[in-house]
């Protein structure tokens, strides 16, 4: 077990890159120039180009030099439609349904990190857990021997730093899973 300087101390020696999908939320906004800055977490916005660099000037953040990807005009699409073709072919989705499900940020950012684009991704700053953890759980899922999935909440206060293990996934864990919890 580790604390943040460390796990900063190792991003820092290997650096990876984040997706984070609500990309015109000033405070995506801001933790993307933060980001850009450490150079050791490197930041994918989603979004229009356009409008995530507008919201970026108009919030007073430089996220020059983090990539933008729109959903909307995506170069390598066809390949993503058809990897979650091939992921969801249990379910019978067609490539039409495909393509209109990875139009969502939350869908199409997760799709970025299961074809290995990129390392994680950061969601939730307008969408509510359960649609930031259901593209995860239908697309990545979980860690092969894992039976649950737990999330963590990170809070930051001047140099207090809080780490607090699914305060929004399961509600009322048993022993076993608070064990499993606690381990991941």
């Amino acid at each position: 077990m580790y604390g943040f300087g460390e796990m900063i101390s190792r991003l820092k020696k290997s650096p990876k890159t984040i997706v984070l999908t609500d990309g015109e939320d000033p405070r995506i906004l801001e933790a993307s120039s933060r980001l850009l800055a450490s150079n050791f977490l490197y930041p994918i916005l989603i979004g229009n180009p356009e409008r995530v660099m507008a919201a970026a000037e108009e919030s007073g953040f430089n996220i020059r030099g983090a990539l933008i990807f729109d959903p909307e005009n995506y170069d390598a699409m066809d390949d993503m439609v058809n990897a979650f073709c091939e992921l969801r072919k249990s379910k019978g989705v067609t490539p039409e349904e495909a393509r209109k499900t990875l139009k969502a940020p939350n869908y199409f950012g997760t799709m970025l990190v299961k074809m290995g684009i990129a390392d994680c991704l950061l969601g939730g700053a307008t969408y509510s857990t359960a649609d930031t953890v259901r593209p995860a759980l239908q697309l990545i899922k979980t860690k092969p021997g894992n039976k649950i999935v737990s999330s963590c909440f990170i809070m930051v206060k001047g140099d207090k730093k809080l780490a607090m293990g699914d305060c929004a996934i399961n509600i009322a864990p048993n022993e076993d899973e608070l064990a499993e919890i606690a381990i991941e």
